[in-house]
């Protein structure tokens, strides 16, 4: 029998809700997926559309790089009533830098008085204000703050103790590998007029990245070339318009990597990662590749073979193949196969630590891509 005692297990935390609706009154949204905080701003604007006409909302932004001076501004507009419009968004970007003041930043609040209740004054942080507001919101205004980064605390309890509806704390972090696949089969369906089953499904997110931005504009482009009337996307089509892609890519970052220039390897790695969005786990597979040819180069070289005939064994092939062969045979000439197996060595354990959370993983592939660029000097 439980002890009279014991502590009441803890409640769970809600789950995030599908889509916002215009009763919400304040939502934070935060994580690195751009495209889920743009597809719940959607929803919300699509249901204050239903409730007060298409013109019957405003969205007033602000951006909190600008920091605690415009936090009187952003409570004035959600607090004032519109001429025209009924009811307006007001949608804070870069919130993280808004609400960054912690404590130790802001002054401290005047001395309570003994049984009064104090005011919120500018002398408390951005935080404290904005935790005061989800107590008293606007029935007019739905505030947003909406950040990459995030770090969780009360103002969080606080928007998600508010009355069910009226404030949502959501986390939109690109999805797993397996979560992408099912989300692309049910978008498909949903908004653009075709369907993709599973195995076509993984082999997008395989050959596009788990980005949803990405897969969505995948998706557009593979339903029209299908017919654009309902015929579904294939494998086959998949394969033929998204998978080389991907390939070629990783066959690039190949070629830098083995082409012992550093700045070229850490602008082709920040290029994959910045404007193709890729995932570093698979981009980290390249780099292993990388280090397969080049200790099998360094191991042919050092039993006298000639590496330039290796293309078949070393699987160069396609664009820039005689260039990463050229680069190859150099290397194989400058190091050792011992240090060529250390390097292999080295790009299978930071796979590892990268999958496993062991470090930063962007962070890990430059100190690896810089390993490449020294290994033949």
């Amino acid at each position: 029998m439980a002890s009279p005692m014991a502590r009441a297990p803890a409640k769970p935390p809600s789950p995030p809700p599908t889509a916002l609706t215009a009763a919400a009154r304040f939502v934070i949204l935060h994580g690195k997926e751009r495209f889920l905080q743009d597809q719940y701003l959607r929803t919300l604007r699509e249901d204050l559309s239903r409730k007060h006409g298409a013109e019957g909302f405003d969205t007033v932004r602000f951006d909190g790089q600008q920091g605690a001076r415009i936090l009187a501004d952003i409570m004035d507009e959600c607090r004032s009533f519109g001429l025209m419009q009924q009811h307006k968004i007001v949608l804070i970007d870069n919130a993280e830098m808004l609400v960054k003041a912690d404590d130790d930043d802001a002054p401290p609040p005047p001395p309570k008085a003994v049984g009064k209740k104090q005011p919120r004054t500018a002398s408390h942080s951005p935080r404290e204000v904005l935790e005061a507001y989800t107590e008293r919101p606007s029935d007019g205004a739905t505030l947003v703050l909406r950040a990459a980064t995030w770090r969780p605390g009360n103002l969080d309890k606080a928007v998600a103790a508010m009355p069910a509806g009226s404030g949502s704390v959501i986390k939109c972090e690109p999805p797993s590998f397996d979560d992408a696949a099912n989300w692309a089969t049910r978008r498909c369906k949903a908004r653009h007029n075709s369907t993709i089953d599973l195995d076509a499904a993984r082999a997008l997110v395989h050959a596009a990245g788990v980005d949803l931005g990405r897969i969505d504009t995948e998706l557009e482009k593979l339903a029209l070339a299908a017919g654009g009337d309902g015929s579904p996307i294939t494998l086959d089509l998949v394969e033929r318009m998204v998978g080389k892609t991907r390939q070629e890519e990783f066959f690039a970052i190949q070629g830098s990597l083995l082409s012992g220039d550093a700045a070229r390897v850490l602008g082709h790695l920040r290029e994959l990662i910045e404007v193709s969005r890729q995932d570093p786990v698979p981009i980290a597979w390249a780099y292993i590749e990388a280090a397969r040819k080049l200790h099998l180069a360094s191991r042919a070289a050092a039993e006298g073979r000639d590496v330039g005939r290796l293309q078949y064994q070393l699987k160069v092939f396609g664009p820039g193949a005689d260039q990463m062969m050229a680069n190859l045979a150099k290397l194989s000439r400058q190091v050792s196969p011992v240090l060529a197996a250390t390097m292999l060595r080295r790009a299978v354990q930071m796979d590892a630590g990268n999958k496993s959370g062991l470090g930063e993983p962007v962070r890990n592939l430059e100190v690896m891509a810089l390993a490449f660029a020294g290994a033949g000097r």
